[in-house]
Protein backbone atom coordinates (compact mmCIF):
# COMPACT_ATOMS: atom_id res chain seq x y z
CA UNK A 1 0.00 0.00 0.00
CA UNK A 2 0.65 3.93 -0.28
CA UNK A 3 2.77 4.76 2.78
CA UNK A 4 1.13 8.69 2.28
CA UNK A 5 -2.37 9.93 1.45
CA UNK A 6 -2.85 11.09 -2.20
CA UNK A 7 -5.97 13.62 -1.62
CA UNK A 8 -7.58 15.50 0.92
CA UNK A 9 -9.02 12.38 3.97
CA UNK A 10 -10.65 11.72 7.12
CA UNK A 11 -10.65 9.85 9.93
CA UNK A 12 -13.11 9.60 12.78
CA UNK A 13 -10.43 8.73 15.06
CA UNK A 14 -10.78 5.80 17.89
CA UNK A 15 -9.48 5.17 20.57
CA UNK A 16 -8.56 9.21 21.32
CA UNK A 17 -8.78 11.25 24.72
CA UNK A 18 -8.41 14.86 25.31
CA UNK A 19 -7.61 16.03 28.78
CA UNK A 20 -7.94 19.71 29.47
CA UNK A 21 -5.94 21.93 31.69
CA UNK A 22 -7.55 25.50 33.08
CA UNK A 23 -6.10 28.02 35.36
CA UNK A 24 -4.12 30.53 35.55
CA UNK A 25 -1.12 28.02 36.92
CA UNK A 26 -1.59 25.32 34.21
CA UNK A 27 1.82 25.78 32.22
CA UNK A 28 3.86 26.21 35.17
CA UNK A 29 1.97 23.24 36.56
CA UNK A 30 2.24 21.07 33.63
CA UNK A 31 5.89 22.15 32.86
CA UNK A 32 6.62 20.43 36.58
CA UNK A 33 5.12 17.23 35.58
CA UNK A 34 6.32 16.32 31.76
CA UNK A 35 9.39 16.14 30.13
CA UNK A 36 9.12 18.97 27.67
CA UNK A 37 9.46 22.32 27.89
CA UNK A 38 6.05 23.55 28.21
CA UNK A 39 6.52 27.44 29.52
CA UNK A 40 8.40 28.16 26.12
CA UNK A 41 4.99 26.68 24.15
CA UNK A 42 3.47 29.70 22.07
CA UNK A 43 -0.01 29.82 21.21
CA UNK A 44 -1.27 27.82 18.27
CA UNK A 45 1.67 25.50 18.92
CA UNK A 46 1.77 21.76 20.15
CA UNK A 47 4.94 19.93 21.37
CA UNK A 48 5.39 15.80 22.56
CA UNK A 49 5.75 14.62 26.12
CA UNK A 50 5.85 12.18 28.51
CA UNK A 51 3.98 12.65 31.61
CA UNK A 52 7.18 10.61 33.89
CA UNK A 53 6.84 8.76 37.56
CA UNK A 54 9.71 9.52 40.00
CA UNK A 55 11.50 6.26 38.18
CA UNK A 56 11.32 8.04 35.03
CA UNK A 57 8.97 5.96 33.62
CA UNK A 58 5.94 6.53 31.13
CA UNK A 59 2.76 7.45 32.84
CA UNK A 60 1.27 9.59 29.93
CA UNK A 61 2.34 10.27 26.25
CA UNK A 62 0.66 13.15 24.88
CA UNK A 63 0.77 15.91 22.66
CA UNK A 64 0.36 19.13 24.35
CA UNK A 65 -1.43 21.88 22.35
CA UNK A 66 -1.07 25.71 23.68
CA UNK A 67 -5.17 27.48 23.39
CA UNK A 68 -4.97 31.09 24.23
CA UNK A 69 -7.03 29.74 27.60
CA UNK A 70 -6.31 26.04 28.12
CA UNK A 71 -3.55 23.28 27.69
CA UNK A 72 -5.11 20.44 25.54
CA UNK A 73 -3.24 16.48 25.92
CA UNK A 74 -4.42 14.78 23.22
CA UNK A 75 -3.51 10.87 23.88
CA UNK A 76 -4.45 7.43 23.31
CA UNK A 77 -7.26 6.23 25.53
CA UNK A 78 -4.85 4.03 27.81
CA UNK A 79 -5.20 4.75 31.42
CA UNK A 80 -5.97 8.11 30.96
CA UNK A 81 -8.31 8.18 34.42
CA UNK A 82 -5.74 6.93 36.36
CA UNK A 83 -2.94 10.20 34.46
CA UNK A 84 -5.87 12.79 35.30
CA UNK A 85 -6.14 11.56 39.04
CA UNK A 86 -1.55 11.38 38.45
CA UNK A 87 -2.02 15.27 37.62
CA UNK A 88 -4.80 15.82 39.69
CA UNK A 89 -3.01 14.93 43.03
CA UNK A 90 -0.59 17.44 43.04
CA UNK A 91 -2.91 20.21 42.94
CA UNK A 92 -2.65 22.31 46.09
CA UNK A 93 -2.79 25.64 46.12
CA UNK A 94 -2.22 25.98 42.06
CA UNK A 95 -4.94 26.89 40.22
CA UNK A 96 -5.46 24.66 37.81
CA UNK A 97 -8.67 22.18 36.61
CA UNK A 98 -8.22 18.96 34.75
CA UNK A 99 -11.14 17.71 32.99
CA UNK A 100 -10.81 14.64 31.15
CA UNK A 101 -13.03 14.20 28.13
CA UNK A 102 -12.46 10.36 26.77
CA UNK A 103 -14.78 10.24 23.81
CA UNK A 104 -14.20 13.72 22.37
CA UNK A 105 -15.49 14.40 18.79
CA UNK A 106 -12.39 13.82 17.16
CA UNK A 107 -11.27 13.66 13.59
CA UNK A 108 -8.13 13.19 11.94
CA UNK A 109 -7.58 15.00 8.97
CA UNK A 110 -4.19 14.41 5.78
CA UNK A 111 -3.70 13.81 2.80
CA UNK A 112 -2.03 15.45 -0.05
CA UNK A 113 -4.32 19.04 -0.62
CA UNK A 114 -5.72 18.91 3.26
CA UNK A 115 -3.92 22.60 3.59
CA UNK A 116 -6.03 23.99 0.86
CA UNK A 117 -9.01 22.17 1.75
CA UNK A 118 -8.96 23.45 5.33
CA UNK A 119 -7.87 27.20 4.01
CA UNK A 120 -11.27 26.94 1.75
CA UNK A 121 -13.50 24.93 4.39
CA UNK A 122 -12.84 26.41 7.61
CA UNK A 123 -14.74 24.28 9.33
CA UNK A 124 -15.70 25.52 12.62
CA UNK A 125 -13.61 23.62 15.63
CA UNK A 126 -10.19 23.57 17.41
CA UNK A 127 -7.60 22.67 14.82
CA UNK A 128 -4.40 20.74 16.03
CA UNK A 129 -1.36 19.39 14.27
CA UNK A 130 -0.75 16.15 14.42
CA UNK A 131 2.58 14.38 14.30
CA UNK A 132 1.78 11.21 13.27
CA UNK A 133 2.46 11.36 9.04
CA UNK A 134 5.52 12.16 7.05
CA UNK A 135 2.55 14.17 5.64
CA UNK A 136 0.54 17.12 6.73
CA UNK A 137 -2.15 16.03 9.45
CA UNK A 138 -4.55 17.52 11.47
CA UNK A 139 -6.56 16.84 15.02
CA UNK A 140 -10.14 18.36 15.05
CA UNK A 141 -12.59 18.94 17.85
CA UNK A 142 -15.39 20.09 15.83
CA UNK A 143 -18.79 18.81 13.50
CA UNK A 144 -18.24 18.82 9.77
CA UNK A 145 -21.32 19.90 7.47
CA UNK A 146 -22.63 16.58 5.42
CA UNK A 147 -21.41 18.05 2.35
CA UNK A 148 -17.42 18.91 3.85
CA UNK A 149 -17.56 15.23 5.33
CA UNK A 150 -18.53 13.85 1.64
CA UNK A 151 -15.86 16.30 0.07
CA UNK A 152 -13.11 13.82 1.96
CA UNK A 153 -12.27 10.64 1.57
CA UNK A 154 -12.84 8.05 4.51
CA UNK A 155 -9.94 6.30 5.63
CA UNK A 156 -10.12 3.10 7.81
CA UNK A 157 -8.56 2.23 11.62
CA UNK A 158 -6.04 -0.01 9.49
CA UNK A 159 -4.90 2.49 6.83
CA UNK A 160 -4.37 4.69 9.40
CA UNK A 161 -2.15 2.89 11.69
CA UNK A 162 0.10 1.42 8.78
CA UNK A 163 1.47 5.17 7.29
CA UNK A 164 1.65 5.70 11.69
CA UNK A 165 4.23 2.68 11.48
CA UNK A 166 5.41 3.65 8.66
CA UNK A 167 6.55 7.01 10.21
CA UNK A 168 7.66 5.26 13.63
CA UNK A 169 5.20 6.84 15.10
CA UNK A 170 4.17 5.12 18.79
CA UNK A 171 1.10 5.71 20.32
CA UNK A 172 0.22 5.33 23.37
CA UNK A 173 -1.25 1.85 25.39
CA UNK A 174 -0.04 0.23 22.04
CA UNK A 175 3.32 1.41 21.64
CA UNK A 176 4.37 3.03 25.22
CA UNK A 177 3.28 2.25 28.56
CA UNK A 178 4.01 3.05 32.33
CA UNK A 179 6.69 0.17 32.10
CA UNK A 180 8.36 2.34 29.96
CA UNK A 181 11.71 4.56 30.57
CA UNK A 182 11.39 7.90 28.44
CA UNK A 183 14.48 7.15 26.72
CA UNK A 184 13.22 3.38 26.10
CA UNK A 185 10.54 5.18 23.26
CA UNK A 186 13.23 6.57 21.25
CA UNK A 187 12.01 9.83 20.28
CA UNK A 188 14.20 12.21 23.17
CA UNK A 189 14.35 14.89 20.12
CA UNK A 190 10.80 15.60 20.06
CA UNK A 191 9.69 14.50 23.28
CA UNK A 192 12.16 15.67 26.23
CA UNK A 193 13.90 18.86 27.15
CA UNK A 194 17.19 18.01 28.57
CA UNK A 195 17.62 22.09 29.36
CA UNK A 196 14.58 23.02 31.11
CA UNK A 197 14.88 22.34 34.89
CA UNK A 198 14.00 19.88 37.47
CA UNK A 199 10.16 18.06 36.90
CA UNK A 200 8.98 14.53 38.42
CA UNK A 201 11.12 12.02 36.85
CA UNK A 202 14.31 14.13 35.91
CA UNK A 203 16.91 12.75 37.70
CA UNK A 204 16.70 9.46 36.09
CA UNK A 205 16.00 10.95 32.67
CA UNK A 206 19.15 13.38 33.57
CA UNK A 207 21.10 10.12 34.53
CA UNK A 208 20.47 8.31 31.56
CA UNK A 209 20.90 10.58 29.38
CA UNK A 210 24.70 11.51 31.36
CA UNK A 211 25.96 8.12 32.10
CA UNK A 212 24.39 5.38 29.68
CA UNK A 213 21.82 3.68 27.68
CA UNK A 214 19.40 1.63 28.01
CA UNK A 215 18.36 -1.47 27.35
CA UNK A 216 15.61 -1.44 24.39
CA UNK A 217 14.67 1.15 22.22
CA UNK A 218 11.62 0.93 20.10
CA UNK A 219 11.84 1.08 16.27
CA UNK A 220 10.58 0.72 13.20
CA UNK A 221 11.17 -3.14 11.43
CA UNK A 222 10.17 -4.66 8.78
CA UNK A 223 9.38 -8.46 9.70
CA UNK A 224 9.54 -9.86 6.19
CA UNK A 225 8.41 -13.24 6.11
CA UNK A 226 7.91 -13.03 9.81
CA UNK A 227 4.62 -14.16 10.81
CA UNK A 228 4.20 -12.21 14.51
CA UNK A 229 1.48 -10.49 16.21
CA UNK A 230 1.20 -7.43 19.38
CA UNK A 231 3.12 -8.50 21.83
CA UNK A 232 5.01 -11.35 20.57
CA UNK A 233 8.63 -12.00 21.26
CA UNK A 234 11.44 -12.88 18.80
CA UNK A 235 14.56 -14.48 20.00
CA UNK A 236 17.80 -15.02 18.72
CA UNK A 237 19.15 -18.00 20.67
CA UNK A 238 16.40 -18.56 22.70
CA UNK A 239 16.89 -15.11 24.28
CA UNK A 240 14.49 -12.22 23.67
CA UNK A 241 15.63 -9.52 20.57
CA UNK A 242 12.55 -7.67 19.41
CA UNK A 243 9.46 -7.05 21.44
CA UNK A 244 6.40 -6.30 19.16
CA UNK A 245 4.10 -4.00 19.57
CA UNK A 246 1.93 -1.83 16.65
CA UNK A 247 1.99 -3.80 13.75
CA UNK A 248 0.16 -3.70 10.58
CA UNK A 249 -1.12 -6.40 8.75
CA UNK A 250 -1.37 -4.22 5.67
CA UNK A 251 2.33 -3.93 4.76
CA UNK A 252 4.31 -6.15 7.96
CA UNK A 253 6.08 -3.44 9.29
CA UNK A 254 5.57 -2.69 13.14
CA UNK A 255 6.87 -0.62 16.28
CA UNK A 256 9.01 -3.37 18.35
CA UNK A 257 11.96 -2.87 21.04
CA UNK A 258 14.86 -4.26 20.27
CA UNK A 259 17.84 -4.84 22.42
CA UNK A 260 20.40 -2.30 22.45
CA UNK A 261 23.08 -3.27 19.84
CA UNK A 262 20.66 -4.43 17.20
CA UNK A 263 18.52 -1.45 17.11
CA UNK A 264 20.57 1.18 14.66
CA UNK A 265 19.04 1.63 11.34
CA UNK A 266 19.11 -0.51 8.66
CA UNK A 267 20.85 -3.55 11.01
CA UNK A 268 19.70 -6.83 9.28
CA UNK A 269 18.55 -9.25 12.68
CA UNK A 270 18.35 -12.92 12.45
CA UNK A 271 15.94 -13.76 14.77
CA UNK A 272 15.26 -17.50 15.46
CA UNK A 273 11.56 -16.95 13.68
CA UNK A 274 13.74 -15.43 10.77
CA UNK A 275 15.01 -12.07 9.67
CA UNK A 276 13.68 -8.67 10.05
CA UNK A 277 15.35 -5.43 9.14
CA UNK A 278 15.23 -1.98 11.92
CA UNK A 279 14.46 1.44 9.47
Amino acid sequence: MSVKFDSPSVWTASNIALITMRGKDRISFLHNFCTNDIKKLVDNAVVEAYITSIQGKCLGYVSVFQASDELLLITNDYKTEELAAHLDRYIITEDVEITLNQKPNCLLFTGEGIEQWLQQEQPQGTLVANHWFNQSSYWFFGELSTAQQNDLQSLTDEQIHAVRIHAGTPIYGDDVTEENLAQEVNRNQQAISFTKGCYLGQEPIARIDALGNVHWYLVKVDLGIIEAQPCDILTRESKPIAKIRSKSSLTNEALAYVKRGSHESGSKVSADQGEFKVF
